[in-house]
């Protein structure tokens, strides 16, 4: 089994990308995972060229975008992680999908229609606000909803979602927390 997991926090050692490192660990156990820190990634913005379409690869010089592109082509699993700045997922985040949206619709015939489909999903969303007002449209909940979007596009299976609130850099998930991302990690396993 393949994973791969896109970081979409600019901290590496905060509280998405704790949750993530956990997941990972699990994953780990039972096949390969590849990383991406999106704020590492060296990668142009869409240019809204529609060299893509139908269904094609981004036309655009290659750079991180086809590299992340062939990794979750090729995987079995993505798990996705990030902040959630005004409701939505991070920035360099929603540059990742902005430049694979053909690898997740397929737009030959007019109307999208998934292309993932049979591989499996799951999300961390992190936010600075306490719970319950974590889920909410303009914070996590927001960016819970845009991720949801995307995956479901390409037709992946959620196998769950993971909200973190008021842990903050290099402390260690709550118990719960980490039973969570087990046992998400466990089911994208199966």
């Amino acid at each position: 089994m393949k994973s791969v997991i896109l970081n979409g926090s600019p901290r590496k050692g905060g509280a998405t990308a704790t949750v993530l490192k956990a997941m990972r660990e699990e994953l780990g156990r039972g096949g390969q995972v590849e990383w991406f820190d999106a704020y590492d990634l060296d990668i142009e913005p869409c240019a809204g060229c529609l060299g893509c379409r139908p269904n094609g690869d981004c036309v655009q010089p290659s750079d991180d975008a086809q590299r992340v592109r062939a990794a979750i082509s090729s995987a079995d699993a993505l798990i996705v992680g990030t902040p959630a700045y005004w409701g939505n997922m991070s920035a360099p985040l929603k540059l990742i999908f902005d430049r694979n949206v053909t690898l997740f619709e397929s737009f030959e015939k007019g109307l999208p229609s998934p292309k993932l489909k049979g591989k499996k999903a799951a999300l961390v969303v992190a936010s600075g606000a306490p719970w319950p007002f974590n889920h909410l449209p303009d914070s996590g909940g927001g960016a819970a909803r845009s991720l949801r979007k995307i995956l479901r596009a390409g037709g992946m299976k959620i196998e769950g979602g993971i909200f973190v609130s008021g842990i903050g850099p290099g402390l260690p998930l709550p118990l719960g927390l980490a039973a969570k991302a087990r046992r998400i990690s466990e089911r994208l396993l199966g």
